[in-house]
């Protein structure tokens, strides 16, 4: 399973602290939920359990604070951008679900998340990128 664990990589890298400090915190939170998948029986479900709960609402906290950014930056593609944390936040309800009820693994519910968490990452934030640099030169960059 080591071959799940999530290398932080500069390719991930937007250009503003908090919200790469922010994505570090994800990909560090999601080692975690892997680390507890390798533990056995109940100290994984409860390993896995507690760093879920953790990781699920720094999640949130961290869209917000994404999406108060492009909202005070006029990002043009923010509706779309809102969506699919919207989707991913829906999707990861719908797992947890059936990781609770035994019909999924906790490790596919990472690897989901893991899969998720990367290419949203190097794709989708990686687009609002150059859009912000831009507006920063223009003085709204105080905002970051």
């Amino acid at each position: 399973m080591d071959e799940d664990v999530v290398v932080w990589d500069d390719s991930f890298i937007v250009g503003y602290a908090l919200l790469d400090d922010q994505h570090k915190k994800l990909v560090a939170m999601t080692n975690e939920l892997i680390r507890g998948c390798k533990e056995g029986g109940a100290a994984a479900q409860e390993s896995f359990g507690q760093a879920f709960e953790k990781a699920a609402e720094y999640a949130k906290t961290h869209f917000a604070d994404e999406e108060w950014y492009l909202t005070h930056v006029l990002f043009p593609d923010l509706e779309s951008h809102k969506k699919q944390h919207h989707k991913f936040l829906f999707d990861v309800v719908n797992l947890a679900n059936e990781v609770e009820s035994g019909n999924t693994a906790p490790i596919e519910m990472v690897r989901f998340l893991k899969n998720w968490l990367l290419n949203h990452i190097a794709v989708s934030d990686k687009q609002y990128a150059p859009y912000m640099k831009k507006i920063g030169r223009t003085g709204l960059g105080t905002l970051l």
